[in-house]
């Protein structure tokens, strides 16, 4: 089977031991960086180019976006559906999960916990927001990033209003929401793949820190997750129609709430946590996706 990986990062650890998985089961793999890969419209030949060559060949492909190739990355992503091409994750699927307020929105509607969050464009009402959502502190968040970048903690009106002034500014929208001291640190990461959960971490921050993202040096340990927990992960992830997600569960005084749903989930931190292999997990449900696809739509290339 031919699959392709759409990442810009051939050497990253996840897109690596994707890679890795896919050949050690005899599949043909594209790593392909999204720039590489040339979309057309009313063109004679193919739709969809990696390089020179035609990339409608392929079988499959696992989304792997990056805040640096997303843009013109998703509409590669559209390009492959409309050409017939399935996709792990949906492209409206990855739009919707990228972005942290409709996401939670998607989530909010469907019954899913969530926390309390609101977004503004200006400070005429700001008050009257910050009063429906719950009390300083509070934490702010872009609408779209990873990794733990660009989130702020603010303990006053004084520190929101400027911080969202000077966010405004360079175009950057956010989220606020209360921050949750007793979940300060530490939250859980569940990895959810054909609609189960394969494994879970809960995260540590280091000391004097708040996030517990793996790349902000958090530490990963294997947890078993509640039934409650379980089925919130596999409800998230159904909810915003992805196959596999990253689930973020913060586990509040209010009960468990999920605050983020990751459409291309870096599972390092997983893997050396829990000693399953993450990659050869995906890359099989890759596969039957694909056979799954081609047995409803006879007409996918071969």
């Amino acid at each position: 089977m031919k699959i392709g990986i759409l990442s810009r990062f051939k050497e990253g650890y996840s897109t690596r031991r994707l890679a890795e998985a896919a050949r050690e089961r005899g599949h043909t793999v594209w790593v392909m960086d999204p720039f590489d890969v040339y979309i057309h419209v009313g063109c004679k030949g193919s739709s969809i180019y990696y390089r020179s060559r035609s990339a409608e060949v392929l079988d499959v492909v696992i989304p792997r976006l990056s805040p640096v190739t997303a843009r013109y990355g998703v509409e590669v992503l559209y390009q492959f559906e409309m050409a017939g091409v399935p996709l792990v994750n949906p492209a409206q699927a990855v739009v919707n999960a990228r972005n942290k307020f409709r996401s939670l929105a998607i989530l909010a509607r469907k019954g899913i916990p969530v926390p309390p969050t609101f977004a503004a464009g200006s400070l005429r009402f700001l008050h009257r927001a910050v009063k429906r959502t719950g009390e300083y502190p509070f934490i702010l968040k872009p609408f779209e990033g990873t990794q733990g970048r660009g989130i702020i903690v603010v303990d006053s009106p004084v520190e929101l209003y400027t911080t969202l002034e000077a966010m405004w500014s360079l175009n950057q929208d956010y989220i606020v929401q209360p921050f949750y001291i007793e979940a300060a640190g530490r939250d859980i990461r569940a990895l959810v793949i054909g609609g189960r959960v394969l494994c879970a971490m809960r995260r540590i921050a280091p000391e004097g820190e708040f996030r517990a993202n793996i790349h902000r040096g958090g530490v990963g340990f294997p947890i078993e997750l509640t039934r409650e927990e379980e089925r919130l992960a596999v409800r998230a992830a159904r909810a915003l129609n992805l196959n596999i997600a990253g689930v973020d569960i913060l586990q509040t005084g209010q009960g468990p709430m999920v605050i983020e749903v990751n459409p291309s989930p870096g599972f390092e931190g997983l893997e050396k946590a829990t000693g399953i292999d993450v990659a050869g997990a995906m890359i099989d449900f890759a596969v039957q996706f694909a056979r799954k696809a081609k047995r409803q739509s006879p007409h996918l290339p071969n």
